[in-house]
């Protein structure tokens, strides 16, 4: 099995032969070239873990290691977390794309693209996707093992 990355939105595709077209930005085959599998596991492409799906996908990524969590997550417009708390993990989050209000704590912000914020260990939070479009985020969360109590 090869790998191949669309040199356009950076989505990373498995198989013998690149698709016909890219699922993340509807390129056709010939905008991918196959990368070394050595490559992906140190460098992570903007379209791996970016989906334009209708549903919330939460991918994790490096996860060699021992004491942070780092996931992306994809939040489809309108759609939210419940409200939840890791008891002994701290949570960083950076927008990658759209417009997210989150809840940390009693207090809100609205973030775009760009925009970082932190919940502290134990602390409720929540997120909600306010944009037009699928909102994208990254999600740092340590020290390991990472648990989340759902509060609502």
């Amino acid at each position: 099995m090869k790998i191949f990355k669309c040199s356009v939105c950076g989505y990373i595709y498995k198989g013998d032969t690149p698709p016909d077209f890219c699922p993340n930005c509807k390129s056709p085959k010939e905008k991918f070239v196959e990368v070394l599998d050595e490559l992906t596991k140190k460098q992570l492409f903007f379209g791996e873990k970016v989906s334009y799906s209708d549903k919330v996908e939460i991918n994790p990524f490096f996860e060699d290691y021992e004491s942070l969590a780092p996931f992306i997550y994809n939040l489809p417009v309108g759609k939210r977390a419940p409200l939840h708390k890791h008891p002994k993990s701290d949570e960083l989050f950076f927008v990658i794309r759209g417009k997210i209000k989150f809840r940390i704590g009693d207090d809100y912000f609205v973030l775009i693209k760009g925009d970082m914020i932190q919940a502290k260990m134990n602390t409720h939070h929540n997120f909600e996707n306010i944009s037009d479009e699928p909102a994208v985020f990254l999600s740092v969360k340590g020290p390991k093992p990472v648990t989340t109590e759902i509060l609502e």
